[in-house]
Protein backbone atom coordinates (compact mmCIF):
# COMPACT_ATOMS: atom_id res chain seq x y z
CA UNK A 1 0.00 0.00 0.00
CA UNK A 2 2.61 1.96 0.33
CA UNK A 3 4.14 2.03 -3.06
CA UNK A 4 3.46 4.62 -5.75
CA UNK A 5 0.42 4.26 -8.25
CA UNK A 6 1.17 2.60 -11.62
CA UNK A 7 0.28 6.16 -13.63
CA UNK A 8 2.61 8.14 -11.23
CA UNK A 9 5.35 5.27 -11.25
CA UNK A 10 6.98 6.62 -14.34
CA UNK A 11 7.24 9.87 -13.13
CA UNK A 12 7.73 9.84 -9.43
CA UNK A 13 9.63 6.52 -9.19
CA UNK A 14 13.24 8.30 -9.33
CA UNK A 15 12.04 10.94 -8.30
CA UNK A 16 13.30 13.24 -11.04
CA UNK A 17 9.63 15.41 -12.15
CA UNK A 18 8.59 18.31 -10.15
CA UNK A 19 5.39 19.22 -11.35
CA UNK A 20 4.26 15.47 -11.72
CA UNK A 21 4.48 14.64 -8.03
CA UNK A 22 3.21 18.20 -6.85
CA UNK A 23 -0.75 16.81 -5.65
CA UNK A 24 -3.32 18.38 -3.74
CA UNK A 25 -4.46 17.93 -0.64
CA UNK A 26 -8.47 18.44 0.85
CA UNK A 27 -7.87 18.40 4.42
CA UNK A 28 -11.01 17.36 6.54
CA UNK A 29 -12.01 19.11 9.67
CA UNK A 30 -9.89 17.82 12.52
CA UNK A 31 -12.91 16.71 14.69
CA UNK A 32 -14.70 15.16 11.66
CA UNK A 33 -11.46 13.24 11.06
CA UNK A 34 -11.15 12.26 14.85
CA UNK A 35 -14.63 11.28 15.13
CA UNK A 36 -14.56 8.60 12.54
CA UNK A 37 -12.17 7.23 14.16
CA UNK A 38 -13.18 6.92 17.40
CA UNK A 39 -16.80 5.54 16.14
CA UNK A 40 -14.98 2.84 13.99
CA UNK A 41 -12.77 2.09 17.07
CA UNK A 42 -15.82 2.13 19.37
CA UNK A 43 -17.61 -0.57 17.23
CA UNK A 44 -15.01 -3.14 16.48
CA UNK A 45 -14.86 -2.99 20.48
CA UNK A 46 -18.47 -3.73 21.05
CA UNK A 47 -18.31 -6.37 18.06
CA UNK A 48 -15.22 -8.21 19.48
CA UNK A 49 -16.60 -8.27 22.66
CA UNK A 50 -19.91 -9.41 21.57
CA UNK A 51 -18.00 -12.11 19.57
CA UNK A 52 -15.75 -13.44 22.36
CA UNK A 53 -18.22 -13.57 25.62
CA UNK A 54 -18.49 -17.18 25.80
CA UNK A 55 -14.87 -17.80 25.98
CA UNK A 56 -13.83 -14.99 28.04
CA UNK A 57 -16.92 -16.12 30.56
CA UNK A 58 -15.32 -19.85 30.17
CA UNK A 59 -12.02 -18.97 30.90
CA UNK A 60 -12.03 -15.77 32.53
CA UNK A 61 -8.03 -16.02 33.83
CA UNK A 62 -7.14 -16.46 30.34
CA UNK A 63 -8.19 -13.28 28.57
CA UNK A 64 -5.32 -10.61 29.01
CA UNK A 65 -4.27 -6.98 28.87
CA UNK A 66 -1.38 -6.14 27.12
CA UNK A 67 0.53 -2.76 27.83
CA UNK A 68 3.98 -1.57 25.54
CA UNK A 69 6.10 1.15 24.99
CA UNK A 70 7.82 0.81 21.58
CA UNK A 71 10.96 2.58 20.66
CA UNK A 72 12.08 2.35 16.85
CA UNK A 73 12.69 4.27 13.31
CA UNK A 74 10.28 5.13 10.49
CA UNK A 75 10.55 6.82 7.16
CA UNK A 76 8.39 7.66 4.44
CA UNK A 77 8.19 5.65 1.49
CA UNK A 78 9.96 2.49 2.90
CA UNK A 79 9.07 0.02 0.98
CA UNK A 80 9.31 1.88 -2.37
CA UNK A 81 10.97 1.37 -5.42
CA UNK A 82 14.33 3.02 -5.71
CA UNK A 83 14.46 3.71 -2.25
CA UNK A 84 17.87 4.64 -2.02
CA UNK A 85 16.98 7.40 -4.63
CA UNK A 86 14.41 8.76 -1.55
CA UNK A 87 14.37 12.25 -0.48
CA UNK A 88 13.21 10.83 2.83
CA UNK A 89 15.49 9.19 5.38
CA UNK A 90 14.92 6.96 8.75
CA UNK A 91 13.64 9.22 11.84
CA UNK A 92 13.32 8.13 15.52
CA UNK A 93 9.41 6.65 16.47
CA UNK A 94 8.07 6.17 19.92
CA UNK A 95 4.74 4.82 21.26
CA UNK A 96 2.72 3.32 23.77
CA UNK A 97 0.32 0.39 22.60
CA UNK A 98 -2.50 -1.40 24.44
CA UNK A 99 -4.70 -4.14 23.86
CA UNK A 100 -7.41 -6.23 25.34
CA UNK A 101 -7.19 -9.95 24.01
CA UNK A 102 -10.01 -12.52 24.52
CA UNK A 103 -8.94 -16.35 23.85
CA UNK A 104 -11.25 -17.91 21.07
CA UNK A 105 -9.94 -20.95 20.27
CA UNK A 106 -7.34 -23.81 21.35
CA UNK A 107 -5.40 -24.22 17.78
CA UNK A 108 -2.57 -26.80 17.76
CA UNK A 109 -1.07 -26.52 21.20
CA UNK A 110 -1.42 -22.66 21.31
CA UNK A 111 -4.42 -20.53 21.29
CA UNK A 112 -6.34 -18.20 18.91
CA UNK A 113 -7.14 -14.45 20.30
CA UNK A 114 -9.20 -11.64 19.39
CA UNK A 115 -9.59 -8.00 21.47
CA UNK A 116 -9.56 -4.31 20.37
CA UNK A 117 -6.18 -2.64 20.83
CA UNK A 118 -5.62 1.68 20.57
CA UNK A 119 -1.94 3.30 20.53
CA UNK A 120 -0.38 6.77 20.32
CA UNK A 121 2.85 7.60 19.07
CA UNK A 122 5.16 10.46 18.33
CA UNK A 123 6.23 9.95 14.88
CA UNK A 124 9.16 11.51 12.22
CA UNK A 125 11.71 12.22 15.13
CA UNK A 126 9.21 12.04 17.78
CA UNK A 127 7.55 15.21 16.27
CA UNK A 128 4.34 14.20 15.10
CA UNK A 129 1.57 12.88 17.32
CA UNK A 130 -1.02 9.90 15.90
CA UNK A 131 -3.35 8.00 17.98
CA UNK A 132 -5.20 4.75 16.51
CA UNK A 133 -7.27 1.71 17.46
CA UNK A 134 -8.75 -1.18 15.59
CA UNK A 135 -8.61 -4.80 16.17
CA UNK A 136 -6.12 -7.18 17.01
CA UNK A 137 -5.96 -10.80 16.26
CA UNK A 138 -2.72 -13.16 17.71
CA UNK A 139 -1.95 -16.51 18.29
CA UNK A 140 -0.10 -17.55 21.87
CA UNK A 141 2.05 -20.31 21.67
CA UNK A 142 3.80 -21.11 25.05
CA UNK A 143 6.13 -18.11 26.15
CA UNK A 144 6.07 -17.08 22.42
CA UNK A 145 3.02 -14.84 20.79
CA UNK A 146 2.28 -13.53 17.44
CA UNK A 147 0.50 -10.58 17.09
CA UNK A 148 -1.68 -9.04 13.90
CA UNK A 149 -3.57 -5.52 14.27
CA UNK A 150 -6.01 -3.98 11.26
CA UNK A 151 -7.28 -0.46 11.92
CA UNK A 152 -7.16 3.03 11.32
CA UNK A 153 -5.16 6.28 12.87
CA UNK A 154 -4.72 10.22 12.47
CA UNK A 155 -1.90 12.11 12.76
CA UNK A 156 -1.63 15.99 13.33
CA UNK A 157 0.57 16.56 10.58
CA UNK A 158 1.71 15.37 7.50
CA UNK A 159 4.44 13.47 7.46
CA UNK A 160 7.32 13.98 5.20
CA UNK A 161 6.24 17.09 3.16
CA UNK A 162 8.82 18.13 0.54
CA UNK A 163 8.84 21.34 -1.13
CA UNK A 164 11.94 21.78 -3.12
CA UNK A 165 13.36 22.60 -6.56
CA UNK A 166 14.32 19.13 -7.13
CA UNK A 167 11.33 17.35 -5.70
CA UNK A 168 7.76 18.41 -3.79
CA UNK A 169 5.54 15.64 -2.13
CA UNK A 170 2.62 16.32 -0.09
CA UNK A 171 3.85 13.81 2.04
CA UNK A 172 2.13 10.88 4.34
CA UNK A 173 -1.78 11.55 4.81
CA UNK A 174 -2.78 12.28 8.40
CA UNK A 175 -6.00 9.94 8.47
CA UNK A 176 -4.44 6.43 7.02
CA UNK A 177 -5.23 2.45 7.92
CA UNK A 178 -3.23 1.00 10.76
CA UNK A 179 -1.15 -2.31 10.16
CA UNK A 180 1.14 -3.92 12.17
CA UNK A 181 2.54 -7.80 13.02
CA UNK A 182 4.48 -8.26 15.86
CA UNK A 183 6.59 -11.03 17.56
CA UNK A 184 6.30 -11.29 21.40
CA UNK A 185 8.65 -13.36 24.32
CA UNK A 186 7.33 -13.52 27.84
CA UNK A 187 9.34 -13.65 31.03
CA UNK A 188 6.87 -14.26 34.25
CA UNK A 189 4.49 -10.85 33.46
CA UNK A 190 6.36 -8.92 31.31
CA UNK A 191 7.32 -9.36 27.50
CA UNK A 192 10.13 -8.48 24.86
CA UNK A 193 8.64 -7.25 21.26
CA UNK A 194 10.11 -6.67 17.53
CA UNK A 195 7.49 -5.66 14.82
CA UNK A 196 6.63 -3.92 11.69
CA UNK A 197 4.06 -1.29 11.32
CA UNK A 198 2.62 0.31 7.96
CA UNK A 199 0.36 3.53 7.34
CA UNK A 200 -1.43 4.20 4.20
CA UNK A 201 -4.44 5.70 2.45
CA UNK A 202 -5.23 2.41 0.67
CA UNK A 203 -5.23 4.64 -2.70
CA UNK A 204 -3.00 1.84 -4.70
CA UNK A 205 -5.13 -0.93 -3.53
CA UNK A 206 -8.60 0.86 -4.52
CA UNK A 207 -9.50 1.32 -0.55
CA UNK A 208 -8.75 4.61 0.09
CA UNK A 209 -11.61 5.31 2.90
CA UNK A 210 -10.55 8.83 3.10
CA UNK A 211 -10.68 10.26 -0.07
CA UNK A 212 -9.50 13.74 -1.89
CA UNK A 213 -6.02 12.78 -0.59
CA UNK A 214 -3.94 11.91 -3.70
CA UNK A 215 -0.55 9.90 -3.69
CA UNK A 216 0.03 8.52 -0.78
CA UNK A 217 3.52 6.96 -0.10
CA UNK A 218 2.96 4.77 3.22
CA UNK A 219 4.98 5.37 6.21
CA UNK A 220 6.94 2.02 7.50
CA UNK A 221 8.28 1.53 10.99
CA UNK A 222 10.28 -0.95 12.76
CA UNK A 223 10.38 -1.03 15.94
CA UNK A 224 11.22 -3.19 19.50
CA UNK A 225 9.53 -2.80 23.04
CA UNK A 226 9.18 -4.10 26.48
CA UNK A 227 5.75 -4.79 27.78
CA UNK A 228 3.60 -5.87 30.96
CA UNK A 229 0.38 -8.44 30.91
CA UNK A 230 -2.57 -7.67 33.51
Amino acid sequence: MGSFSPSMSGRCRRYQAVSACKVGDAVHPLGDLARRIVLATAWMVILATTAVAPSAIAHPYEAHTDVEFRLGAGVVCGICIDREASPWRGKATAQIFADRLFPVASIGEGTFEIGPYVKGALLDGINIPQVGGGMAAGYQLGKYEALVNVGAAYSTERIGEVRSPQFSSPGQTKTTYDLGFTLRYTIQRYFLSVGYQHNSNGRDLGINFVGGKGVNHGYDNVFAGVGIHF
